[in-house]
C-alpha cells in the first residue's frame, strides 16, 4: 500500500481523458447533441456504472432525437434546442430492457446516415470509498470493483464538485484539480492508497473522483465522494 500527501502530490488530472460525513452518489453524465452544429454525440461512446444517469443536451438549430437501436429509450420526435432528455441506467431499467453485454447503441433518426450514433455500456459499479479521512490523520482511499491488473486513477479538488465534462463522462470536480499516484488493481479488483491529511486542512471539504482506465483512451468513472476533513 502506497502513502502520499493530499497536498504534496500535484499535477493536473488528465482532463483530456477523463477523468456528507463521507457522502457518495451515482454519476450524472452529460452528452452534447450536435455540439457546435456537428452531427455527432459528444462523448460518443461511454462506459458507465449501473445506476448512473445520462442527460442529452441539444445544441444548434437542427432537429435531433435520441433513439436506442433496441427501442429501450426514445426522446421522441426530432426537436431543436433548447431541449434535454435523461435516462437512468439502474438495475430496474437494465432488467426491463435487456441487450447483449448491457451495451445500448443509439442514434439520431434523421442523421444516422451521417454517422450520428453513440453507445452506452452499463457496467458493474467501480466504487470509491475512504476510511479515517480526518485532518491530522493518515487516511485511506479504497477502490473496489475494478478489473484485476487495471490502472486506477483518483483526482481531487478543494475548489468544488464540478461538474466538469471530459471524454469519460462528467467529473464531480471543479478546477483546479489534481491527481494522486496511480494504482493497480489486485486479483480481487481492489486497490488502496494511504494519504497524509495535514492538520491545517481541518474543516475543509475535499472532493474525490476516480476512474479505471480501459485502454484506447476509454475509462469508467467511480462514484464521486465529498468529504469534510
Amino acid at each position: 500500500m502506497r502513502t502520499t500527501s493530499l497536498l504534496r502530490f500535484g499535477g493536473l488530472l488528465f482532463a483530456g481523458l477523463l477523468l456528507s460525513s463521507v457522502a457518495s452518489a451515482q454519476n450524472n453524465h452529460t452528452v452534447q447533441v450536435a455540439p457546435n452544429g456537428r452531427l455527432e454525440f459528444s462523448p460518443k461512446d461511454m462506459h458507465i456504472n449501473m445506476g448512473d444517469t445520462i442527460t442529452w443536451v441539444w445544441n444548434g438549430s437542427m432537429s435531433h432525437n435520441v433513439h436506442a437501436d433496441s427501442n429501450a429509450f426514445l426522446s421522441g420526435n426530432p426537436v431543436v434546442a433548447p431541449h434535454t432528455y435523461s435516462v437512468t441506467f439502474d438495475a430496474a431499467f437494465v432488467a426491463a430492457n435487456p441487450v447483449p453485454n448491457d451495451l445500448y447503441t443509439y442514434r439520431c433518426d434523421p442523421h444516422q446516415i451521417f454517422g450520428m450514433v453513440g453507445s452506452i455500456h452499463v457496467m458493474s459499479p467501480r466504487v470509491l470509498s475512504v476510511t479515517n479521512f480526518t485532518a491530522g490523520q493518515l487516511g485511506t482511499i479504497h477502490f473496489n470493483g475494478a478489473n484485476p491488473g487495471a490502472t486506477l486513477i483518483i483526482g481531487y479538488s478543494t475548489a468544488g464538485n464540478g461538474p466538469f465534462d471530459v471524454s469519460m463522462g462528467t467529473l464531480s470536480l471543479s478546477p483546479p484539480f489534481f491527481q494522486l499516484p496511480p494504482m493497480v488493481a489486485d486479483a480481487n479488483g481492489h486497490a488502496m492508497l494511504s494519504v497524509n491529511l495535514p492538520a491545517g486542512l481541518a474543516g475543509a471539504t475535499a472532493y474525490l473522483h476516480g476512474a479505471e482506465l480501459l485502454g484506447g483512451g476509454a475509462g469508467i468513472l467511480t462514484n464521486p465522494l465529498t468529504v469534510t476533513l
